[in-house]
């Protein structure tokens, strides 16, 4: 039995990267030309996307791979609405993809330079991890002009506790209307981060992916400096998900 889920493992990621293939051969073209600035092909490159990972993740249940419990994805996608989630596995941001759409999302450096995703995340515009201020800039401004924006305040794979760091809170801020916190349950946990690939459960893997409360940011302790609500909303978050979810 084992030996059948390493195989379907391994054809599920060989699959995955056909996928991206086939969308590079479109995504390629709109940045040779720099069509991709403007925001019509901007949308097409997150409509495909979108079409995309809701086919693969069509691919993994119906295959047998996993199972999962996402309602309510309609509350997502608001215009200036940060989202954040949790990042059990490797699937997480592809789970969210495939349900909102034109959503933006901070994507790992990484990622930017694989040969197989870095189309794809130009050509839609993902917004690049890094440690300056241009993370802040570009998130701040993609909110302020109405993309709702999809942070994982971890910055990488939940390990073996929940901690957020404080940017994603500042953002949120200084330039959301929302914030709508996802709790990601993944059980048995799979896909972690340091775990090759192979190393996967015997049993189907089942998601449950919850949407919490939006959080209406003019509300959000007003009478307090921004300091003081960024910093309060960090510890908030925090309790919470650490509460929420057993790593």
């Amino acid at each position: 039995m084992i030996v059948i889920r390493i195989l379907l493992v391994g054809f599920l990621f060989s699959w995955f990267g056909f996928i991206c293939l086939i969308g590079n051969i479109i995504f390629l073209p709109l940045i040779a030309i720099r069509l991709n600035r403007i925001k019509f092909f901007e949308n097409i490159a997150r409509d495909l996307v979108y079409l995309a990972w809701k086919f693969f993740i069509f691919c993994t249940k119906i295959l047998g791979y996993l199972d999962y419990e996402f309602k309510d994805y309609s509350r997502l996608g608001k215009p200036s609405q940060i989202i954040i989630a949790n990042h059990p596995s490797l699937l997480d941001v592809v789970f969210i993809l495939s349900k909102v759409r034109r959503i933006n999302c901070v994507v790992k450096s990484d990622l930017a330079k694989n040969i197989f995703l870095s189309p794809a995340i130009k050509a839609a515009n993902y917004i690049v991890n890094s440690e300056d201020e241009e993370l802040l800039n570009k998130s701040l401004s993609v909110l302020k002009s109405g993309d709702s924006l999809l942070i994982f305040p971890e910055g990488t794979r939940t390990k073996d506790s929940i901690s957020f760091h404080k940017a994603p809170f500042y953002i949120a801020i200084h330039g959301a209307k929302i914030l709508t916190p996802i709790f990601i349950d993944m059980n048995p946990r799979s896909l972690k981060k340091g775990v090759k690939w192979y190393k996967t459960p015997k049993s189907k893997i089942k998601y449950k992916i919850k949407i919490s409360d939006d959080l209406i940011l003019d509300k959000f302790l007003i009478d307090k400096p921004n300091t003081i609500r960024v910093k309060t909303l960090h510890k908030q978050m925090n309790e919470i998900y650490q509460k929420e979810i057993k790593c």
